[in-house]
């Protein structure tokens, strides 16, 4: 039997899980609280590629959840890297908001709907 290994860092994702509808899940407080306080690396995920991570820490903090920009990874952030991963420097025709388009625009992609290497729907 393979040897387990501790848990190094942690995954959550934000919405259902510590918000819903707006409104912090009871004990979501408590939870992120100890996860920094753990001092273990962790990352808060969503799959809404609307807001940039520093929105969604400033829509975070207003209701009370204190969460790192730096720890806050979206859907848009995941498809920047997976493009720049396929093609760096490359561009793209984006259908989709600020959350989307600045994270393609922080990994040097241009976009333009003049022979785009992709077309990006958010």
């Amino acid at each position: 039997m393979a040897e387990r290994k501790p848990i190094e860092s942690w995954l959550t994702d934000m919405d259902g899980v510590l918000i819903h509808e707006g409104t912090p899940i009871r004990g979501a407080d408590a939870f992120l609280k100890r996860l920094r306080d753990s001092g273990k690396p962790f990352l808060v995920l969503t799959n809404n590629s609307i807001y940039t991570p520093h929105d969604l820490h400033a829509r975070l903090s207003r209701m009370g959840l204190e969460v790192p920009v730096e720890n806050i990874w979206t859907s848009a952030l995941a498809t920047a890297q997976f493009l720049d991963d396929q093609r760096p420097g490359g561009s793209a025709y984006v259908i989709g908001e600020a959350g989307l388009t600045t994270a393609l625009h922080d990994i040097g992609y241009v976009l333009s709907d003049a022979e785009p290497d992709y077309v990006v729907f958010g």
